[in-house]
């Protein structure tokens, strides 16, 4: 392997994440400084689109599809661009829900679903209104978009926000903060018209 083969593979973002993955870095999203987060995602997308087929962005290890009841969706996807992470949610037994590796920036998506969700995911990619604005075709029409960011040091990803107001109708918006004072924005967007 060359020299800028090797570099770029120990400083790219996936091999990063691999590496997490493997060293179990992400263990601590089934503990309970993290329940307050999905369970408001878990409410949301049960409210707005009850029994949804659920599309889970970034979904790691599957963690966000262990906090809702096998009753309350119709169908479940989960993709991320971890390897590890992926055959560590397949572990996961359960016929209505599936885990597919795919990079977030560029998915070719097929079906409909009622409620598509970047649960800490969303300022990862490189453009994130395109990358949204891609999957508009993928969601049913009455479908929600959730979107979780962490609210870093106390400041929340305002550009984020402002992206995702210009291309999608916000219909409610709820903050959580847990016993660290660790805090989350969660929205929920329409598309518009």
């Amino acid at each position: 392997m060359s020299l800028l083969k090797f570099i770029k593979r120990k400083t790219s973002q996936k091999y990063r994440f691999e590496l997490q993955y493997e060293g179990k870095k992400w263990d601590g999203l089934r503990g309970i400084a993290e329940l307050g987060r999905y369970s408001i995602i878990v409410g949301l997308a049960k409210t707005f689109c009850p029994n949804a087929r659920v599309l889970d962005l970034g979904c790691g290890e599957g963690v966000l599809l262990e906090k809702f009841g096998t009753g309350d969706y119709a169908a479940y996807l989960g993709i991320d661009f971890s390897e590890v992470a992926i055959q560590n949610a397949q572990q996961i037994k359960n016929g209505k829900a599936s885990f597919a590796t795919g990079d977030l920036n560029k998915l070719e998506i097929t079906g409909l679903f009622d409620v598509i969700i970047y649960n800490e995911s969303l300022y990862y990619l490189r453009s994130p209104q395109d990358a949204v604005r891609a999957l508009f075709k993928n969601l049913a029409p009455g479908g929600i978009f959730i979107i979780s960011m962490v609210d870093k040091h106390g400041k929340e990803e305002t550009g984020l926000w402002m992206q995702m107001d210009e291309i999608m109708a916000l219909q409610d918006r709820t903050k959580v903060t847990n016993a660290n004072g660790d805090s989350w924005t969660v929205q929920v967007y329409k598309l518009r018209g």
